[in-house]
């Protein structure tokens, strides 16, 4: 019990370093390709701060099979490093006694982490994209700049020549509008100061020396010329508040299992019924092409092998059954595009069914595949632990992310997509644990050989 202590102990350090580190990682990146859209919005550092916590639930489904791995690498290197594990062999306790502790451990992270991947995560990406959709329709306060036509406020074109940086009055002002339905109105005035009223929602500007140029509502040839020296005009901001609205849709990755099935049950249903309603019909029509494909002549396959050969008449009746065929074709082109985009849409979903339990399950392979590499890592350290994590997460995350592609687009099934990464790895975790199991090389004979290596390959080199 002292000894499943000790190395529980010597994980726990390096899982929240690598979890810290690998987190730190996916947020910098969320922070470059999100914020920047972001922060224009003009948002409270609430709002801000709650995007980024919703944000973070996809963040640590990722980031914790990674922590395992590289826990497990420290860890056991660590341990071969500092001769322990010869230690605990020369007690005859095998290495896989090691190895149990932190197998069961690593269950019960599987277990919690598909929990999380089923009804948090899924929550989380939801309130997310409301969030997001939110944001989106938020309009920053518009800003008038000297020399551009500003259309940003709802009815009202704004054009202005000079600003005056230290006054903040406007110089050769003019502003059309256009709102309402009413008559349009061109308003020019020399100058014009700004004020905002009601918190931002009303723009208040004070026009100095202009004009009001209004069109005759009876006759549009006809104009008012009204002139001005101070004369006041409201104008609404753009609206700039952040309004949430509780989205009844959601995408495959807002859902649980159980409402990805019943999804993918229906699509199913669909496919199904479009199959059965249309199937003789289409290979009725593909017959019939075939044989006007492989006919000598359209008129012969139709059965117009009987009617004189006019020629007006041949080409009428050879166009008619051209027209024929182009419009088969293109209902069977039709049928068969509605049962792929069906078939991909279950495929859709099953993918992320099968990748809520399948990124959980590799917590417990990259146990197989860190501690025998870490025991043959010895003291390769941080270093070596980074070298090996990396390796494997590009192979899993290729396998991972390419399967999803192939899966989307019915090239392999959503099966093998998702849990390719996973067998492929575990193979290679299975093999490379019997081996340390059978004590066909340990980390002192890795070692020992890799020099030997390295010392005749440097005598065979030196002249």
């Amino acid at each position: 019990m002292i000894l499943v202590r000790y190395i529980l102990r010597e994980h726990i350090a390096p899982f929240i370093a690598a979890l810290s580190v690998i987190t730190f990682l996916f947020v910098i990146d969320f922070l470059v390709t999100l914020m920047d859209r972001v922060m224009s919005k003009g948002l409270p550092p609430a709002i801000i701060f709650e995007l980024f916590v919703l944000n973070l639930a996809w963040i640590i489904a990722l980031a914790v099979p990674m922590a395992v791995l590289v826990s497990c690498l420290m860890a056991f290197g660590r341990f071969s490093g500092d001769s322990e594990i010869t230690a605990i062999k020369a007690a005859g306790i095998s290495p896989l006694t090691l190895m149990r502790p932190v197998l069961l451990v690593s269950t019960l992270i599987m277990v919690l982490l598909t929990v999380f991947n089923n009804w948090i995560l899924p929550e989380a990406n939801h309130r997310a994209t409301e969030l997001m959709v939110a944001i989106s329709r938020k309009k920053p306060h518009a800003f008038i700049d000297e020399g551009r036509l500003i259309t940003d406020f709802p009815g009202v074109q704004i054009w202005v020549q000079q600003i005056d940086q230290h006054t903040g009055v406007f110089r050769g002002v003019q502003i059309f509008e256009h709102e309402g339905g009413g008559q349009p109105r061109l308003v020019m005035a020399d100058s014009a100061t700004v004020e905002y009223r009601d918190g931002g929602a009303i723009i208040m500007m004070r026009l100095r020396h202009g004009e009001n140029h209004i069109l005759d509502k009876d006759d549009p040839q006809k104009f008012f010329r009204i002139r001005f020296q101070n004369q006041d005009l409201a104008i609404r901001n753009v609206d700039d508040r952040l309004e949430r609205q509780e989205r009844k849709h959601r995408g495959d990755r807002e859902m649980p299992v159980e409402m990805m099935l019943e999804v993918a049950q229906k699509a199913q249903a669909s496919y199904d019924h479009v199959w059965e309603e249309n199937m003789d019909k289409i290979w009725d029509e593909l017959r019939t092409l075939d044989t006007l494909i492989r006919g000598d002549t359209l008129l012969e396959s139709q059965g117009f092998a009987e009617l004189p050969l006019r020629p007006d008449l041949e080409r009428s009746a050879r166009v008619q059954v051209q027209s024929w065929e182009r419009a088969r074709h293109r209902n069977v082109l039709r049928v068969v595009e509605r049962l792929t985009q069906e078939k991909k849409r279950v495929a859709q979903y099953w993918v992320e069914i099968h990748k809520k339990f399948s990124i959980p399950v590799a917590c417990v392979i990259f146990v197989l595949v860190g501690a025998p590499l870490g025991i043959m890592a010895r003291r390769g350290g941080i270093g070596t632990g980074v070298i090996y994590s990396l390796l494997f997460f590009i192979i899993y995350w290729v396998a991972l992310i390419g399967g999803e592609n192939l899966a989307d687009r019915l090239i392999i099934s959503p099966e093998f997509a998702m849990w390719s990464s996973n067998v492929l790895i575990g193979v290679f975790g299975v093999f490379v644990t019997w081996l340390m199991v059978r004590d066909r090389y340990t980390g002192n004979k890795f070692w020992h050989r890799w020099q030997i290596f390295r010392r005749k390959n440097k005598k065979e080199d030196s002249p």
